[in-house]
Parts: C-alpha cells; sequence; structure tokens
C-alpha cells in the first residue's frame, strides 16, 4: 500500500515497512492526519526522521490550526535535540502546545521507538536505532490505547530537560 493512501482511523494494518525512507514517509503522512495529540516516545530523537521539513510542517500545522492539541516528546538521551534543530526551535516558540520530556532512567532497557497519533495510528519500532523493521496501523485504537496509557505512565516520572529550555537574554 502506498503511504498516501493510508487514512488515520479508516486505514486498517498493520503494515511492515522497510528501510529509512519509508518511516519517513509515513512519520509526516501520519502526523499530517493528526488532529488533537500526537505522542513521540524514544531513546534519542532522530533528526533524519523527526527535523525533516515535512514533519516539521505537520506539526506546526498541527497546534497552529487546532487549538487544544498537545505533542508530547519522551525521550532518554537529548544530545540530539541539545544541539539544536528545527523541531526544538517549533517546541520552544509553541511551548504551551509542544512539551519534551527527558525519560526516567529507570526506563533506560526500554528501546522501543514509537509515535501515537490521535489514539488512532502508530509508528513502532521493537529497537529505536533499527530503521528495517517498522510497524505501522493508521487505525489501531487497542493499541494505541494500551501504549499511550503507558506513555502517559512514563511521562509522569519524567523530567524536562534544563539544557532544552531557551535562555531570553
Amino acid at each position: 500500500m502506498e503511504t498516501g493512501d493510508c487514512r488515520l482511523g479508516k486505514t486498517p494494518g498493520p503494515l511492515v515497512l522497510h528501510g529509512l525512507e519509508a518511516l519517513k514517509a509515513h512519520s509526516c503522512h501520519m502526523a499530517a492526519q493528526c488532529r488533537r495529540r500526537l505522542l513521540i516516545y524514544s531513546h534519542r530523537l532522530d533528526p533524519r526522521i523527526y527535523d525533516q521539513g515535512c514533519f516539521v510542517e505537520a506539526v506546526r500545522q498541527l497546534v497552529i490550526c487546532h487549538p487544544g492539541t498537545r505533542l508530547e516528546i519522551l525521550v532518554a538521551d537529548t544530545s540530539e535535540l541539545v544541539r539544536g534543530g528545527r523541531l526544538l526551535q517549533l517546541a520552544q516558540d509553541l511551548a504551551s502546545s509542544i512539551a519534551i520530556r527527558r525519560r526516567n532512567e529507570e526506563y533506560e532497557g526500554d528501546e522501543r521507538s514509537f509515535m501515537l497519533a490521535d489514539e488512532e495510528g502508530y509508528l513502532l519500532r521493537n529497537l529505536w536505532h533499527d530503521m528495517g523493521n517498522v510497524r505501522a496501523d493508521y487505525a489501531a485504537r487497542p493499541l494505541v490505547r494500551r501504549l499511550t496509557e503507558e506513555f502517559q505512565r512514563i511521562w509522569e516520572r519524567s523530567s524536562i530537560d534544563p539544557a532544552l529550555r531557551r535562555l531570553h537574554l
């Protein structure tokens, strides 16, 4: 199935994606269809996926066009983010809608990476660095609900990384 044929909340899966290009395309496509809440959980945010122009623009449109929308990002390693980039800049500019937290160390053994969109769709890698083995589903409400609950438990035990705050001079 082509990426453009997938509709959030409508197209059942799961789909198996192979390679970075497929992951990048579906990340942008799913984020662009999101209307209420986007959750990202990863060891570190790979800029090839989350700092690409189409993804950052999808997030920008999501939070600007849909008041009350939340993007929440949980990462274990913030080193990529600290270096800057478009997603961090957007998060700093739209801090009331976009929040980034460092995952609590008690979860350091969790190597998954996932993105959840509107309690409907997901992209999931069992190993955050494995771009060749990705599952996607645009209509998987039960699994997304379970992952969302897990995300929220971890979010509550996470903290804001001071290195990601913007200094106002």
